[in-house]
């Protein structure tokens, strides 16, 4: 009799114990759908942004050549001061990686 009564307690302990495990499995499995769904969505709003992330670029660029300050351009396009020298950063680090390759002919 003891037997039987330990042998079903461990049983209604094993049985709550794998209830959790399966709620923990939906739950993880919810999250993981959740997050691969978000991550696919931010690479196509990332590809679909692309081009008007060049233009707004490009126009930083153009304000920075008509002799704007960086504070001027920022408050200018609403642009935090950090993300206009990021634009800025972008076409400098090209223009160094342009020259770097450019073949002078002197070796």
């Amino acid at each position: 009799m003891a037997l039987t009564k330990a042998q079903e307690a461990v049983a209604q302990r094993d049985a709550e114990r794998i209830r959790r495990e399966k709620q923990l499995e939906a739950v993880l499995a919810d999250y993981y759908q959740a997050q691969g769904e978000v991550e696919r969505i931010h690479t196509s709003a990332d590809v679909a942004a692309a081009p008007f992330e060049a233009r707004i670029g490009e126009a930083v660029r153009s304000l920075d050549r008509l002799g704007e300050t960086r504070a001027g351009i920022a408050g200018l396009t609403g642009l935090s001061l950090p993300r206009v020298r990021d634009y800025l950063a972008d076409v400098a680090s090209n223009a160094a990686r342009v020259e770097g390759s450019v073949d002078t002919g002197a070796r």
